[in-house]
């Protein structure tokens, strides 16, 4: 929808604005001085007059145990969503992290199926009573779909995704829509309609993008479970970025039709919802629900594949997981170098096989897609972002700079198309010859980066460009002692550089707090395997478990053959 009384800009964002904020109730409102300092990560338990303790207990719950005990009447739905909506408010006044609050009718939904759960004395669906919340692109009724844009401040919904139909039907509760950045097309959440959205673990630096409301709302626990989107990174950077789980299927996995932005009916590079989450669980539940619900009925697209039962008990005993320690391009900050030494090493331990990955085919993926993204020559962006009317926020202004793309013709686009597929047939085949399990890797070169200087999204994009399942998870935390390794290799080309100045700028003190994800890269279509791998992987790390369920080692051969068998 246009700005049919051509106000200036200003006005239509502070409007936003405050209607977000004066749909929170002025009880749950924290004191200023709660307001101050870096880190957020425990204001919800600073403020009792608005959360009590049992409050606080349901909303530290994984997705998967609120709906037992709402399924066991030990919660009620209105109560578990009153819980949640009080908690995304914190995190609102913390990080600006909401793009609609929808808190009445969400707290009228949740009556409504506690009241069919007495009449009925059963739930309507797997989702019953849980609170999720909406990445604001992403189509619900009765809402805006704006994409950060101040022409499309009012832009509404046609209806309901297909996503969210899904999960509506299955007794979701939608309470919030959370803040995406101008365009989407950033790893920073920054644009004029709604402001800069901040990390809850450190506000110096970003929540991420371009699902960046999302992860700062999850990582605060003002949301179970969310809805995000990615065709770069956009769920895997916020999600490491904040400290929480995330997962990119591969494209036609899961419903991802329902969706505003710019790049509409361009097919050359498709985005794809998934889930964003504090726990692994959650992120089953997320994929057992949408394609439970057999979508590819309603969106011919996608593939009539559903969900398996692959789990880390149906897995082999020990795993080939190939690392990538470095892109060939920018290196990766020193925290993040030591997760990955500190995770190799746990996984040796425990008997399991890793093999090094040569990056050679990253850079040429990383070109082509970046390529791909901008077809138009970047029409659609600079006809869109017209100064005077919505001005670039200094990282969309960078990106259109930066990348000085060109006008592709139709015979061109075809060229490209061809050198995608001779790419990923080339990475498939080295996949073979590694014979690995997964790929273990960074989320990015840095942790979360500290404002406008998200400018490097080469170790997500890379699997987007491949089309391969990546789910990402946290591992530890910046140390006042992380610093670069003696082994640290040369400096190679201005990314590089530029992203080692930003360390040296501040060093773990300038990323005080951030926590540090690394990824895990499965074969296309099958996240259910690449999940049992973070399965065993997260018990290694976690040293709850060696990673096995006997003390007999599988062969590789026999192994490779009951892995086979199973796909």
């Amino acid at each position: 929808m246009a700005n049919p009384q051509n106000l200036p800009w200003q006005d239509i964002a502070t409007r936003k604005q405050e209607e977000i904020f004066d749909a929170i109730p002025s009880a749950w409102v924290a004191d200023k001085h709660l307001l101050c300092g870096h880190n957020f990560m425990d204001l919800p338990k600073r403020c009792p007059s608005i959360m009590s303790k049992e409050e606080l207990f349901i909303t530290e719950q994984r997705a998967v145990d609120i709906l037992s005990r709402i399924r066991a009447r030990t919660w009620t739905s209105h109560q578990v969503t009153l819980a949640f909506c009080k908690r995304a408010a914190l995190a609102h006044q913390a990080t600006n992290c909401l793009a609609l609050i929808m808190f009445d009718s969400a707290l009228q939904r949740a009556e409504e199926l506690d009241d069919y759960t007495l009449k009925h004395n059963k739930t309507i669906g797997p989702l019953h009573g849980l609170p999720i919340s909406v990445k604001e692109h992403v189509y619900l009724q009765d809402t805006p779909a704006t994409s950060g844009l101040i022409s499309w401040a009012d832009a509404p919904s046609p209806g309901d995704a297909l996503i969210c139909k899904v999960f509506r039907e299955a007794g979701a509760v939608f309470h919030v829509k959370t803040t995406n950045p101008q365009t989407l097309m950033a790893l920073e959440t920054h644009s004029n309609l709604f402001g800069r959205t901040t990390n809850p673990y450190n506000t110096s630096l970003t929540s991420g993008g371009s699902s960046g409301g999302e992860s700062a709302l999850v990582a605060m626990r003002g949301s179970p479970l969310g809805i995000g989107t990615d065709i770069g990174g956009s769920i895997r950077g916020p999600s490491g970025f904040c400290g929480g789980w995330g997962l990119k299927c591969s494209v036609a996995r899961i419903p991802h039709s329902g969706l505003s932005g710019l790049h509409s009916g361009m097919e050359n590079i498709i985005g794809c919802v998934g889930p964003m989450a504090n726990s692994l669980a959650d992120l089953r539940l997320f994929c057992e629900v949408a394609l439970g619900a057999r979508p590819w009925d309603f969106e011919p697209s996608l593939i009539d594949l559903p969900w398996r039962n692959v789990t880390s008990q149906t897995s082999p005993n020990k795993l080939r997981i190939g690392i990538l320690w470095h892109d060939g391009e920018v290196t990766p900050h020193p925290p993040i170098q030591r997760a990955l030494k500190d995770t190799v090493n746990k996984l040796r331990a425990q008997g399991h096989e890793i093999v090094n990955w040569d990056p050679s085919l990253h850079a040429s993926l990383l070109k082509w897609i970046n390529t791909a993204y901008f077809l138009d020559g970047g029409e659609e962006y600079k006809n869109t972002l017209l100064h005077e009317s919505d001005p670039p926020v200094p990282m969309i202004q960078w990106l259109l700079h930066s990348t000085t793309p060109r006008r592709h013709t139709v015979e061109q686009t075809w060229e490209l198309n061809s050198l995608r597929d001779r790419l990923r047939t080339q990475f498939s085949l080295q996949w073979r010859e590694a014979d690995i399990d997964a790929l273990l890797c960074p989320v990015n070169a840095s942790v979360a980066s500290a404002h406008d200087e998200s400018k490097y999204w080469g170790y997500t994009a890379v699997f987007n460009a491949t089309d391969l399942p990546g789910v990402v998870f946290p591992v530890t935390k910046v140390l006042e002692t992380d610093t670069w390794a003696e082994d640290t290799p040369a400096v190679k080309g201005d990314k590089d550089a530029m992203y080692r100045r930003f360390w040296d700028e501040g060093g773990p003190q300038k990323y005080k707090d951030a926590p540090v994800n690394l990824q895990l890269v499965g074969k296309r279509l099958r996240e259910e395997n690449l999940l049992a791998v973070a399965e065993v992987v997260e018990g290694v790390i976690r040293g709850v478990s060696d990673g096995t369920k006997s003390g007999n080692t599988v062969k590789r051969a026999e192994r490779t053959e009951m892995v086979q068998s199973r796909l």
